[in-house]
Protein backbone atom coordinates (compact mmCIF):
# COMPACT_ATOMS: atom_id res chain seq x y z
CA UNK A 1 0.00 0.00 0.00
CA UNK A 2 2.87 2.35 0.83
CA UNK A 3 4.50 1.61 -2.37
CA UNK A 4 1.19 2.24 -4.28
CA UNK A 5 0.75 5.76 -2.06
CA UNK A 6 4.49 7.08 -3.50
CA UNK A 7 3.60 5.89 -7.22
CA UNK A 8 0.43 7.73 -7.04
CA UNK A 9 2.07 10.91 -5.35
CA UNK A 10 4.99 10.53 -8.06
CA UNK A 11 2.93 10.21 -10.71
CA UNK A 12 0.76 12.98 -9.58
CA UNK A 13 4.71 15.53 -9.04
CA UNK A 14 5.26 14.35 -12.28
CA UNK A 15 1.59 15.62 -13.70
CA UNK A 16 1.83 18.87 -12.02
CA UNK A 17 5.61 19.53 -13.49
CA UNK A 18 4.75 19.10 -17.20
CA UNK A 19 1.80 20.84 -17.37
CA UNK A 20 3.78 23.70 -15.42
CA UNK A 21 6.39 22.94 -18.23
CA UNK A 22 3.85 23.31 -20.89
CA UNK A 23 2.30 26.63 -19.13
CA UNK A 24 6.33 28.12 -19.27
CA UNK A 25 6.65 26.77 -22.90
CA UNK A 26 3.39 28.81 -23.95
CA UNK A 27 4.39 31.58 -22.18
CA UNK A 28 8.08 32.01 -23.80
CA UNK A 29 6.41 31.39 -26.97
CA UNK A 30 4.24 34.37 -26.65
CA UNK A 31 7.31 36.68 -26.05
CA UNK A 32 9.44 35.47 -28.39
CA UNK A 33 7.22 35.72 -31.16
CA UNK A 34 5.82 39.17 -29.75
CA UNK A 35 9.15 40.39 -30.09
CA UNK A 36 10.65 39.25 -33.18
CA UNK A 37 7.60 40.55 -34.79
CA UNK A 38 7.38 43.97 -33.14
CA UNK A 39 11.46 44.50 -33.94
CA UNK A 40 11.23 43.39 -36.78
CA UNK A 41 8.85 45.84 -37.81
CA UNK A 42 10.80 49.31 -35.69
CA UNK A 43 14.15 47.71 -37.42
CA UNK A 44 12.97 49.26 -40.68
CA UNK A 45 12.83 52.61 -38.66
CA UNK A 46 16.43 52.66 -38.34
CA UNK A 47 19.76 52.70 -40.32
CA UNK A 48 23.08 51.25 -38.73
CA UNK A 49 26.73 49.75 -39.00
CA UNK A 50 27.79 46.84 -39.19
CA UNK A 51 31.08 45.43 -38.68
CA UNK A 52 32.67 41.80 -39.83
CA UNK A 53 35.69 40.19 -38.79
CA UNK A 54 37.55 37.58 -39.92
CA UNK A 55 39.87 35.28 -38.00
CA UNK A 56 41.89 32.30 -39.65
CA UNK A 57 43.35 29.75 -37.55
CA UNK A 58 42.44 32.59 -34.25
CA UNK A 59 44.80 35.41 -36.93
CA UNK A 60 42.44 38.32 -37.66
CA UNK A 61 42.28 37.84 -41.29
CA UNK A 62 40.11 41.10 -42.61
CA UNK A 63 37.57 44.06 -41.24
CA UNK A 64 34.73 44.97 -43.07
CA UNK A 65 32.28 47.98 -42.37
CA UNK A 66 28.55 48.13 -44.30
CA UNK A 67 25.80 50.96 -43.98
CA UNK A 68 22.54 48.75 -43.19
CA UNK A 69 18.84 50.04 -43.55
CA UNK A 70 16.22 48.80 -44.86
CA UNK A 71 14.94 50.14 -48.51
CA UNK A 72 10.73 51.31 -49.21
CA UNK A 73 10.32 47.79 -51.17
CA UNK A 74 11.46 46.60 -47.20
CA UNK A 75 14.60 44.66 -48.45
CA UNK A 76 17.58 45.14 -46.07
CA UNK A 77 20.39 47.14 -48.30
CA UNK A 78 24.53 46.71 -47.22
CA UNK A 79 26.59 49.27 -48.67
CA UNK A 80 30.29 48.83 -47.72
CA UNK A 81 31.55 51.63 -46.19
CA UNK A 82 35.45 50.34 -45.25
CA UNK A 83 37.37 47.36 -44.61
CA UNK A 84 40.98 46.10 -44.32
CA UNK A 85 42.60 43.24 -45.36
CA UNK A 86 45.65 41.63 -43.29
CA UNK A 87 46.83 38.87 -45.87
CA UNK A 88 49.26 39.82 -48.73
CA UNK A 89 49.58 36.97 -51.22
CA UNK A 90 52.62 36.34 -52.33
CA UNK A 91 53.78 35.99 -56.27
CA UNK A 92 54.55 33.64 -58.43
CA UNK A 93 53.22 29.59 -58.25
CA UNK A 94 53.14 30.23 -54.26
CA UNK A 95 51.34 33.31 -54.71
CA UNK A 96 48.79 31.55 -57.33
CA UNK A 97 48.26 28.64 -54.83
CA UNK A 98 47.56 30.74 -52.08
CA UNK A 99 45.20 32.79 -54.55
CA UNK A 100 42.96 29.72 -54.89
CA UNK A 101 42.65 28.96 -51.64
CA UNK A 102 41.91 32.57 -50.48
CA UNK A 103 39.10 32.36 -53.36
CA UNK A 104 37.59 29.02 -52.10
CA UNK A 105 37.48 30.21 -48.48
CA UNK A 106 35.66 33.40 -49.02
CA UNK A 107 33.26 31.66 -51.34
CA UNK A 108 32.56 29.69 -47.82
CA UNK A 109 32.76 32.82 -45.87
CA UNK A 110 30.15 33.86 -48.52
CA UNK A 111 27.72 30.72 -47.50
CA UNK A 112 28.31 31.45 -43.96
CA UNK A 113 27.03 34.87 -44.30
CA UNK A 114 23.95 33.53 -46.39
CA UNK A 115 23.52 30.93 -43.59
CA UNK A 116 23.50 33.46 -40.75
CA UNK A 117 21.02 35.63 -42.89
CA UNK A 118 18.56 32.62 -43.38
CA UNK A 119 18.25 32.36 -39.24
CA UNK A 120 18.11 35.98 -38.96
CA UNK A 121 16.30 37.21 -37.54
CA UNK A 122 13.96 34.13 -36.98
CA UNK A 123 10.54 33.32 -38.73
CA UNK A 124 7.69 33.97 -36.13
CA UNK A 125 5.21 31.32 -38.33
CA UNK A 126 8.30 29.12 -38.80
CA UNK A 127 8.86 28.38 -35.15
CA UNK A 128 4.83 28.39 -34.05
CA UNK A 129 4.44 25.59 -36.75
CA UNK A 130 7.49 23.51 -34.59
CA UNK A 131 5.76 24.27 -31.60
CA UNK A 132 1.97 23.13 -32.82
CA UNK A 133 4.01 20.29 -33.80
CA UNK A 134 5.11 19.34 -30.41
CA UNK A 135 8.89 19.65 -31.26
CA UNK A 136 9.86 22.15 -28.85
CA UNK A 137 12.36 21.36 -26.08
CA UNK A 138 12.59 23.95 -22.96
CA UNK A 139 14.93 24.35 -20.57
CA UNK A 140 14.99 26.09 -17.34
CA UNK A 141 18.03 28.50 -16.96
CA UNK A 142 16.21 30.23 -13.87
CA UNK A 143 13.03 28.90 -12.46
CA UNK A 144 10.19 31.11 -13.31
CA UNK A 145 12.64 33.80 -14.85
CA UNK A 146 14.29 32.52 -17.67
CA UNK A 147 13.95 29.97 -19.93
CA UNK A 148 15.31 28.75 -23.20
CA UNK A 149 13.35 27.01 -25.88
CA UNK A 150 14.87 24.65 -28.71
CA UNK A 151 13.47 24.49 -32.41
CA UNK A 152 15.31 21.48 -33.96
CA UNK A 153 15.05 21.42 -37.43
CA UNK A 154 13.86 24.96 -37.50
CA UNK A 155 15.61 25.30 -41.32
CA UNK A 156 17.11 22.00 -42.58
CA UNK A 157 16.68 18.38 -41.01
CA UNK A 158 19.30 17.62 -38.17
CA UNK A 159 19.68 21.63 -36.85
CA UNK A 160 18.73 23.37 -34.01
CA UNK A 161 17.41 26.92 -33.13
CA UNK A 162 17.05 28.21 -29.43
CA UNK A 163 16.41 30.90 -27.96
CA UNK A 164 17.05 32.25 -24.17
CA UNK A 165 14.14 34.35 -23.31
CA UNK A 166 14.08 36.68 -19.63
CA UNK A 167 11.05 36.65 -18.72
CA UNK A 168 10.62 38.95 -15.87
CA UNK A 169 11.48 41.71 -18.49
CA UNK A 170 9.63 40.06 -21.53
CA UNK A 171 12.88 40.30 -23.57
CA UNK A 172 15.18 37.90 -25.83
CA UNK A 173 18.62 37.42 -24.23
CA UNK A 174 20.58 35.17 -26.79
CA UNK A 175 20.24 32.72 -30.08
CA UNK A 176 22.07 30.21 -30.66
CA UNK A 177 22.06 27.76 -34.24
CA UNK A 178 23.73 24.23 -34.67
CA UNK A 179 23.94 23.57 -38.61
CA UNK A 180 26.25 23.15 -41.22
CA UNK A 181 26.65 25.00 -44.66
CA UNK A 182 27.75 21.87 -47.18
CA UNK A 183 28.47 18.42 -45.15
CA UNK A 184 26.35 17.81 -42.36
CA UNK A 185 29.41 16.52 -40.93
CA UNK A 186 31.33 19.41 -40.54
CA UNK A 187 28.95 21.86 -37.68
CA UNK A 188 28.82 25.03 -38.21
CA UNK A 189 27.77 26.58 -34.64
CA UNK A 190 26.85 30.72 -34.01
CA UNK A 191 25.74 32.27 -31.06
CA UNK A 192 23.87 35.42 -31.14
CA UNK A 193 23.86 37.75 -28.04
CA UNK A 194 20.60 40.49 -28.67
CA UNK A 195 20.94 43.91 -27.24
CA UNK A 196 17.70 46.68 -27.08
CA UNK A 197 17.11 50.34 -28.23
CA UNK A 198 15.50 53.00 -26.57
CA UNK A 199 12.06 52.51 -27.83
CA UNK A 200 12.30 48.78 -27.16
CA UNK A 201 13.25 47.90 -30.22
CA UNK A 202 15.50 44.46 -29.99
CA UNK A 203 18.41 43.56 -32.94
CA UNK A 204 21.61 41.16 -32.70
CA UNK A 205 23.93 43.01 -31.25
CA UNK A 206 26.77 40.55 -31.64
CA UNK A 207 27.14 37.12 -33.46
CA UNK A 208 29.84 34.79 -33.37
CA UNK A 209 30.09 32.05 -35.71
CA UNK A 210 32.56 28.79 -35.66
CA UNK A 211 33.24 26.65 -38.54
CA UNK A 212 36.20 24.49 -36.98
CA UNK A 213 36.70 22.45 -39.83
CA UNK A 214 37.63 25.49 -41.84
CA UNK A 215 39.58 27.13 -38.88
CA UNK A 216 37.02 29.92 -39.07
CA UNK A 217 35.27 32.67 -37.22
CA UNK A 218 33.15 35.52 -37.41
CA UNK A 219 32.37 38.02 -35.49
CA UNK A 220 29.98 40.26 -36.55
CA UNK A 221 28.52 43.61 -34.55
CA UNK A 222 25.98 45.81 -34.97
CA UNK A 223 26.48 49.29 -33.61
CA UNK A 224 26.02 53.36 -34.35
CA UNK A 225 21.89 53.11 -34.84
CA UNK A 226 19.86 56.41 -36.06
CA UNK A 227 16.58 57.02 -36.82
CA UNK A 228 16.06 57.47 -40.52
CA UNK A 229 14.94 60.78 -41.38
CA UNK A 230 11.26 61.70 -41.32
CA UNK A 231 10.54 58.84 -38.55
CA UNK A 232 10.24 59.85 -34.79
Amino acid sequence: MKKLNFLLILALFAGVIRVSAQADMKETMSVIKTSLVQSKKQMRQYSWIETTKTWIKDELKSTKQNQCYYSVDGKLTKIATGGSDQQKAPGGIKGKIVANKKEELADYIGKAMDKINDYLPPDADKIQLIYNAGKVGIQILDPGKKFKLTFPDYLQKGDALSISVDMENKKLMALSVNTYIDNPQEKVIFDVTYNTLPDGTQYTAQTTLVAQAKNLKLLIEQSGFKKNSGQQ
